[in-house]
């Protein structure tokens, strides 16, 4: 690995600020908590968030990044778009910063988050911060590729590609050590997903290409790993089922979780279940497939006595905000969190390091975080601890 000061201890502004690229993809995240599984269909999107279905977590999460490191404004110049593509954040938040191009036509598409990133590769920026999910990361390096480091704040529904720092905060944290000379630069790959696959419950993911990005142990998530297609897993699978189906209680509304572990929980209960969906459960009975947040909302209105069905992604680790942004905030507060069931197969926790939240509350992640049982087996249990 080379050093980011050997590489790019020449690109600073007249002014002896570091010029630093911003891009936000202000419908990034936006699929999530209303059940798209993405947000690459922006038509869509845009209506949803017209009609008042959606929300810009993006934007929130930028926000989240800058007020972590007001030291930085006098040390650093951004070169971004007009508006929420980056300059109406930074101008909030009182740093400094240049338009460097502006939307081509209504609103931010994929092609102005292209010609941004190559417009702050011209300029000679140090780093290209950026606010997506994977389809801005295959934007970004579809701009760029490795002639510039990259750094992927967390915004998107997918993201399965390793570049992403682990939540804003951290990711704040990677810049400020960087524009030290602290960080030296590695390469990262960045993941294609098939959206319409995707939404169809089969994860289709391709090798797009590699990054470069700062390099800082534990900041990173990792690429997602899933869980392997053995006999053994699947048998694995069906025992924590029947430990979780034998436990539910009566009168309670179980919220049944994406990923494999939990469908086999709907398989032993005879039920049909979404892979990528959140599904609702009542005295063993299916109610309703693929739930948003605000029909989670809707149904624990219904029944407060309820409890979530939660799996771990292999190999990062989260619980929350990957791919389940349905169970949001609101819904988890909802439910309480002596109420969720964490359950994964041995094998999947032999390669998950730590288990992580990022619900998009920072207040709401301090609470999840400690020790929590996982369910591994028909007899037994595995104590984790949730970390930041």
């Amino acid at each position: 690995m080379i050093t980011a000061q050997q590489k790019t201890n020449k690109k600073e502004t007249k002014a002896g600020k570091l010029l630093i690229g911003f891009i936000i993809n202000p419908i990034a995240g936006v699929g999530g908590r209303i059940g798209l599984k993405g947000s690459d269909n922006a038509e869509e999107v845009w209506e949803k968030l017209a009609s008042g279905e959606g929300k810009k977590v993006s934007l929130e999460r930028a926000e989240r990044f800058l007020k972590t490191i007001p030291e930085l404004k006098e040390k650093i110049n951004f070169l971004t778009y007009e508006s929420e593509m980056g300059a109406d954040v930074l101008e909030k938040e009182g740093f400094n910063f240049e338009i460097i191009g502006k939307i081509q036509g209504e609103r931010p598409t994929r092609e102005d988050t292209i010609r941004a990133a190559r417009e702050c590769l011209k300029r000679g920026v140090k780093l290209v911060v950026f606010f997506g999910g994977d389809g801005t990361a295959c934007d970004m390096f579809e701009a760029v590729q490795d002639k510039v480091p990259l750094l992927a704040v967390p915004s998107g529904v997918k993201m399965h590609s390793a570049c992403f720092a682990l939540n804003p905060e951290i990711g704040a944290m990677i810049l400020k050590q960087f524009t030290e000379g602290q960080l030296n630069l590695t390469h990262a790959e960045v993941m294609d997903i098939d959206e319409e696959a995707f939404r169809a419950g089969r994860v289709s993911a391709s090798l797009k290409g590699m990054v470069e990005i700062p390099y800082l142990k534990s900041a990173f998530q990792g690429g997602k790993m899933a869980s392997p297609a053995t006999q053994d897993e699947k048998l694995d699978q069906k025992i924590i089922a029947r430990r979780v189906c034998e436990d539910m209680e009566r009168d309670t509304l179980y919220l049944l979780g994406s990923g494999t572990t939990c469908k086999a929980v709907a398989d032993y209960l005879g039920i049909e279940k979404t892979l990528l969906g959140v599904d609702v459960i009542y005295n063993r009975k299916l109610l309703a497939l693929d739930q948003n947040e605000q029909q989670l909302l809707e149904w624990l209105d219904k029944y407060p006595k309820a409890k979530i069905i939660v799996t771990v992604i292999g190999n990062q680790g989260f619980i929350f905000g990957r791919g389940n942004q349905q169970f949001s905030p609101a819904v988890i507060r909802k439910v309480g969190l002596d109420n969720i069931i964490l359950i994964a197969t041995i094998s999947k926790l032999e390669k998950t390091e730590k288990l992580r939240v990022d619900t998009g509350d920072p207040e709401l992640d301090k609470e999840l975080q400690g020790f929590v049982r996982v369910i591994t087996s028909y007899h037994e249990d595995l104590l984790m601890r949730i970390e930041e």
